[in-house]
């Protein structure tokens, strides 16, 4: 089987590739290397080795690290050059780019999120000659217009965006449609332990047996710290069941780009709820703390529907991260007796926007007046019933917005 390289327009990039001095960070397999070697434009591309040789990526030339810092005041007389991992350098070239700031077009890539700060901190050589983009996963609104362009529509378009989120899935939503689900079982398996292998590679950081553990249980509905730190207790992980035991581990978690921080606010007061960033990796790990599935598979028929089972609570959290985006808002979860809401966002602390999600093909008028319920009791200016199709809804909701997939490509077609 032959796979396509595809490419998903990256609405952040677009703008950042014009800059003349341009930084751009984020973890691995996010899409930083192919969107600048296929949508940009550039003289030189080079790759800093972990021997810190730096090859010419289009003639395949070797230059030792003091040769290639002699010859870059010359290399950027021409058109843009791009060193992609440059962090492997040493300090010699950050002191010369300080010494050539401005000097013709140059764009710097990393896939170390940790280091990155240090790099532009107080103090450092580089603080303030760079445009700084992260680069993360695909904005959802990317998403479904790549996805709506290859023919899909409905359930399925909003589906298979939710999963092209992590770029390196394109080209198997490109080749199986709406079949993927099940056909990445097969990647999952091998490739999701061997990309948080390689971030923690790249971070200079040990993958423990603790770190693994984590991502399992928060795969598996462990949200808060003190949670967490109860299921490495149980597995002997770490020596005391509190909170302060694995706090260390989840900040660096966050730090690299695997697991975010939402606050949260409960009937015990106030707090932070842990979450894979990406859907495709909480549900490998989830595979794995439920089934091992890391070590010995699922039939391609288990997984899918594993992931049909899994897939309203991912369409959570894309709507969310959607709207956020859009609005320029953020996250909080609300969790009070009796009142949990799918999608909570906040602008300054106030709640703005409040959604309840039915994501199943059929909506009964008991699914309307629970949502209608719920959202009554908050004090948000908008207030969304999010569905498949609204057209097949049995009645209207009173005080409540009605979305859809028309309504999210419409806005995400939108300048």
């Amino acid at each position: 089987m032959i796979i396509v390289m595809a490419i998903i327009k990256r609405r952040e990039l677009e703008e950042a590739l014009r800059a003349r001095w341009l930084l751009l960070y984020g973890r691995r397999k996010t899409g930083k290397t192919f969107y600048v070697r296929e949508m940009g434009e550039y003289s030189g591309y080079f790759v800093v080795t972990r021997g810190k040789s730096v090859v010419n990526v289009d003639t395949g030339e070797e230059l030792p690290e003091r040769e290639f810092i002699r010859l870059l005041p010359y290399l950027l007389q021409g058109s843009r050059v791009v060193i992609d991992e440059f962090h492997r350098l040493d300090e010699p070239f950050f002191s010369l780019l300080q010494g050539l700031s401005g000097r013709g077009e140059l764009t710097l890539i990393t896939s170390t999120r940790h280091y990155f700060k240090r790099l532009i901190g107080s103090g450092s050589p580089l603080l303030g000659l760079f445009h700084l983009q992260e680069v993360g996963l695909v904005d959802p609104r990317d998403a479904i217009i790549y996805v709506h362009g290859l023919g899909y529509k409905g359930k399925t378009l909003m589906e298979l965006s939710c999963l092209l989120q992590e770029p390196w899935l394109a080209p198997y939503v490109e080749t199986f449609g709406k079949n993927a689900p099940g056909k990445i079982g097969y990647v999952l398996r091998d490739y999701v332990p061997s990309l948080v292998g390689e971030i923690f590679n790249e971070e200079e950081r040990e993958l423990s047996r603790r770190y693994f553990a984590i991502l399992e249980a928060v795969a598996d509905g462990k949200r808060t710290s003190g949670e967490i730190a109860s299921e490495l207790f149980s597995r002997g992980l770490v020596e005391k069941n509190s909170p302060g035991s694995v706090s260390p581990y989840l900040e660096t978690l966050v730090g690299m780009g695997i697991l975010e921080r939402v606050p949260f606010k409960g009937g015990r007061g106030r707090g932070y709820h842990y979450r894979h960033l990406s859907p495709v990796m909480d549900f490998a790990f989830y595979l794995n703390s439920k089934y091992g599935f890391f070590e010995t598979g699922l039939p391609e028929k288990r997984i899918a529907s594993l992931l049909e089972e899994r897939l309203p609570r991912y369409m959570e959290g894309f709507f969310e991260t959607l709207l956020a985006r859009e609005h320029g808002l953020q996250p909080v979860r609300i969790e009070l007796p009796e009142l949990e809401v799918d999608v909570a966002l906040r602008r300054h602390k106030k709640l703005h926007l409040a959604a309840e999600i039915k994501w199943k093909e059929k909506i009964t008028k008991k699914d309307i007046k629970n949502a209608e319920d719920k959202l009554s009791r908050l004090n948000a200016p908008k207030k969304l019933l999010i569905v498949p199709d609204k057209s097949k809804i049995p009645q209207e909701p009173e005080g409540v917005h009605v979305v859809d997939w028309r309504d999210f490509l419409k806005l995400s077609e939108r300048e």
